[in-house]
C-alpha cells in the first residue's frame, strides 16, 4: 500500500500544477491519520479511483502530455488541448506580457484575431495598447471610444523634438543613432549628422524647437562640404519631400494620450521611413516615462505586426555596428513597464536577438521549417509534425510554465474590416484634439531663407538675391517663391532708375500684409518706408564713396563746406518746410521717378506758409536717376 502511496504522490506534484488535487490530498491525509484496516481499505480504494479519474483527464505519466504550472490570473485567450481534448483555459499573466510575445503562422491562419482577443482581454484589465499597423488590420480598433487611430498621412512628430525630461545634448545623441540606424549610413555621417544637429540645437533661439527642414537649412548653409555632408543632405530631402508627416516643430503630444491606446496606421510609408517612425516613437515614450517607473506597474503593450519590416533579419546581418539600434531600445523600454507583441508569417524573416527575447512564442502553421531548430529548445521533427496537422488558429505555445509545449486553440473573435468611412470621419472629429500640432509657421524651408534674405538685405537687388541664396535654390525655384509670395502680397517688388541708365528691382516684406508673416525680428515696410530707407543707404554710399564731409540724420544728410547743402530723402512735406525754413544754401529733395516736380510743388505750397516759402529757391526736387554728388 505504502508503494502505491509514494508512486501516486509522485506523480500527485505535476497534476497540482495543472488542476484542483484537494481531494485526493484530503483523503491521502486521513489514510495517514486512520489506523483501522477496513477504513484504510476503503479509502485507498477511493484514493485510487480519484487518481484514475485525475490520470485520464492528465495523463502525466504520458511523456508527450504538457505539464503545465498553475500560476495567478490573467487574461484568457483561449484552450489547451491535448489528443484533441480541452485540458483548460490559457492565460497570460502580467509577466507574460512583459516578456514579450512571438506569433508566427502563414497568411490566413488567425494571427491578427489572435492579437484582437490579446488587445481586448488586456484593454479590460485597464492595460493599454500602442499598435504599429502596416496593412490596417486594425483600423477598426479606432471606432471604440478609448482608443486614437492616427494614419500616416495625419501624424505630425517633430524628431529633434526632445522628449520630456531629456535635454537636447542627449536627444541629439539619440537622434542621431536612429536616424544613421533607420537609412544605413555609417560612423562618419552619423558623427557629422550629430555635430550640426547639436550646433543647430545650440544656435536655435526661439521656446519652440526646430524642425528637421531647419537641419538641412543649417546644414546647407554652415555644415563643412564634404561627402559627409551630400549623404546626410540627400537623406534629409528625401524624408521632408517624401511626407508631411515631419513638418511641425512640436507634433502631436504622445503625453496627451498616455491615457488612450493607440493604433498608428503606416501602410504607406516606406521601409526605412517606417524603421524610424517606430524607432523615435518607442524612444519618446521611453524617455518620457524614465525616472518615473515608481512602482514597476504595466504600462502598454505594443504590437509590431509584419515584424520583419521593422525588425528585419537582414539589417542584423548587414550591421556593422553590431545589435541594431532598435533592439536596444525595445530592451530599455520593456524594463519601464511595455511589452511587445512581434508577429509575422516566417521566423526567418524576423531579427533573431527580437524572437530569442520572446518568453512566450505562438508558432501557426508555417510553410517553411528550415530554422526552427535553431530557436525551439526541442525537437524540430516532433515540432514540424504537430505543425503540419495545425487547423486555422491552432498554434504552438510554448511558455517556460508549460513544459515542452502545448495545442493552443485561440478563442474565436469576429473582426469586421470593411469600416464605414462615415462612421470613422465622426470618430475622428471626436477625437480632434489628440490631433494638434505646432507648426510657427505655414511656409516651406525655402521661403523662409527667402524671407530671410529680403529682410536682412533689402537694398540688395533680385540678381545679389538670387547669388545670395543659391547655395540652397536655382534661379527657377527663387522666381516660383517670388511670384507666390508676391501675389499672396507678402512681398512687394519696386524698380529703381540708377543714374548709369541701369535699373534694378528690389523687393521687401509688405507692411500691409504683415499679419499673414508669423515669423520673428521681420521689418514689413510701405512703399514710401522702403524708398526712404533705400535712398538713404544709397546716398550714404555715395558720399562715403566721395569722402565728401557730411553729417547724417534721420531725415536726411548735411553736407559741410562754403555753402551748407541739404539732401533730403525723407519724403515728408513738413520734414521739407522745416528744412527750407532753416535757409540752406541749397536743398535736394530725392523722390521716386513716378512723382513729378510740378506734383511735388503744388502740395508744397497747399501745406505752406509764406514763411516756410521764402527759401523756395533754394530747393531743387531730383528724381534718383539724375542724382549726382
Amino acid at each position: 500500500m505504502e508503494e502505491t502511496i509514494e508512486g501516486m504522490v509522485e506523480k500527485l506534484r505535476f497534476l497540482r500544477e495543472i488542476t484542483d488535487t484537494s481531494k485526493i490530498d484530503n483523503l491521502i491525509l486521513r489514510l495517514s491519520k486512520t489506523k483501522e484496516p477496513e477504513m484504510q481499505a476503503f479509502l485507498l480504494s477511493k484514493i485510487t479511483s480519484e487518481f484514475q479519474r485525475l490520470e485520464e483527464m492528465f495523463p502525466v505519466s504520458d511523456p508527450s502530455f504538457p505539464l503545465i504550472k498553475r500560476r495567478e490570473a490573467g487574461i484568457e485567450i483561449g484552450n489547451l488541448i491535448y489528443k484533441d481534448q480541452n485540458i483548460g483555459r490559457f492565460s497570460l499573466s502580467t509577466e507574460d506580457l512583459n516578456r514579450n510575445m512571438l506569433i508566427v503562422g502563414s497568411t490566413g491562419h488567425g494571427k491578427t484575431s489572435l492579437i484582437y482577443n490579446i488587445l481586448r482581454k488586456a484593454s479590460e484589465k485597464g492595460i493599454k495598447y500602442l499598435v504599429f499597423d502596416m496593412k490596417k488590420d486594425y483600423k477598426a480598433l479606432g471606432l471604440k471610444e478609448d482608443t486614437v487611430y492616427i494614419d500616416a498621412s495625419e501624424l505630425r512628430i517633430n524628431p529633434l523634438e526632445a522628449p520630456m525630461n531629456t535635454n537636447e545634448k542627449e536627444w541629439a545623441v539619440h537622434f542621431a543613432d536612429i536616424f544613421s540606424d533607420s537609412f544605413s549610413l555609417l560612423i562618419g555621417s552619423r558623427d557629422y549628422l550629430l555635430e550640426n544637429t547639436i550646433n543647430l540645437f545650440s544656435s536655435w533661439n526661439s521656446n519652440y524647437p526646430p524642425r528637421l527642414s531647419d537641419l538641412l537649412l543649417y546644414i546647407t548653409l554652415n555644415g563643412k562640404k564634404n561627402d559627409y555632408f551630400k549623404v546626410i543632405e540627400g537623406r534629409l530631402k528625401s524624408l521632408i519631400s517624401s511626407s508631411s508627416m515631419f513638418d511641425c516643430n512640436l507634433g502631436i503630444s504622445f503625453d496627451n494620450l498616455k491615457e488612450k491606446n493607440i493604433v498608428i496606421g503606416i501602410e504607406n510609408v516606406g521601409t526605412a521611413e517606417q524603421y524610424f517612425l517606430v524607432s523615435f516613437i518607442l524612444s519618446s515614450f521611453y524617455y518620457s516615462n524614465l525616472g518615473l517607473n515608481v512602482n514597476n506597474k504595466f504600462k502598454r503593450l505594443v504590437v509590431i505586426d509584419d515584424a520583419h519590416t521593422i525588425l528585419d533579419v537582414n539589417r542584423e546581418k548587414d550591421y556593422a555596428k553590431g545589435i541594431p539600434v532598435i533592439h536596444s531600445i525595445i530592451a530599455k523600454i520593456r524594463e519601464l513597464g511595455f511589452g511587445f507583441i512581434f508577429s509575422d508569417q516566417q521566423l526567418s524573416s524576423v531579427l533573431s536577438s527580437a524572437i530569442q527575447n520572446t518568453n512566450t512564442k505562438f508558432i501557426g502553421r508555417i510553410n517553411l521549417y528550415s530554422d526552427l531548430y535553431k530557436i525551439l529548445p526541442v525537437n524540430s521533427d516532433v515540432i514540424i509534425d504537430y505543425i503540419s496537422k495545425l487547423k486555422k488558429s491552432q498554434f504552438l505555445v510554448f511558455n517556460e510554465n508549460i513544459s515542452p509545449f502545448c495545442l493552443f486553440e485561440a478563442d474565436k473573435i469576429a473582426i469586421d474590416k470593411a469600416i464605414d468611412p462615415s462612421l470613422f470621419a465622426v470618430k475622428r472629429e471626436v477625437d480632434e484634439e489628440f490631433y494638434s500640432f505646432f507648426k510657427a509657421d505655414n511656409m516651406s524651408v525655402k521661403e523662409e531663407a527667402f524671407l530671410n534674405e529680403v529682410n536682412t538685405n533689402y537694398f540688395l537687388n533680385l540678381t545679389l538675391h538670387i547669388q545670395n541664396l543659391s547655395k540652397i535654390m536655382d534661379k527657377e525655384e527663387f522666381d516660383s517663391i517670388k511670384n507666390k509670395l508676391l501675389k499672396s502680397k507678402t512681398i512687394s517688388q519696386v524698380s529703381l532708375d540708377f543714374p548709369s541708365g541701369k535699373t534694378s528691382k528690389f523687393l521687401f516684406i509688405n507692411k500691409d500684409n504683415s499679419e499673414k508673416i508669423k515669423i520673428r525680428d521681420f521689418n514689413p515696410l510701405t512703399e514710401e518706408e522702403f524708398f526712404n530707407n533705400l535712398f538713404k543707404y544709397l546716398v550714404s554710399s555715395q558720399l562715403k564713396a566721395s569722402k565728401v564731409n557730411f553729417e547724417e540724420y534721420e531725415e536726411g544728410f548735411l553736407i559741410k563746406g562754403l555753402l551748407k547743402k541739404y539732401i533730403l530723402v525723407d519724403y515728408n512735406i513738413k520734414s521739407l518746410k522745416r528744412i527750407l525754413e532753416t535757409k540752406f544754401d541749397s536743398v535736394i529733395f530725392l523722390v521716386k521717378d513716378d512723382l513729378s516736380e510740378q506734383d511735388v510743388l503744388a502740395e508744397l505750397i497747399r501745406e505752406s506758409d509764406e514763411k516756410s516759402l521764402l527759401n523756395i529757391k533754394a530747393l531743387k526736387i531730383v528724381h534718383y536717376k539724375d542724382f549726382k554728388i
